[in-house]
């Protein structure tokens, strides 16, 4: 566990930000043209998509294989 703990903390903010970028992805309220919208993101930040709700987004972060979480 310590070799793991020491890896991680030598690691650059992009290849920590690549950490799990691939399994997880977080959803945000978006304001645009006056209404809101929930962008989904991957681990790294990459916009992946947007629907019109959160449940939507949830659903559609799963249906792709991500782990998902809605963010403020």
């Amino acid at each position: 566990m310590q070799y793991q703990e020491a890896t991680l903390r030598h690691l650059s903010p992009a290849a920590f930000g690549m950490l799990g970028s691939m399994d997880m992805a977080y959803i945000r309220a978006a304001e645009e043209d006056g209404g809101i919208v929930f962008r989904i993101f991957a681990a790294n930040g990459q916009q992946l998509g947007e629907e019109k709700s959160a449940d939507a987004a949830m659903v559609v972060a799963r249906q792709n294989d991500f782990e998902a979480f809605l963010v403020n």
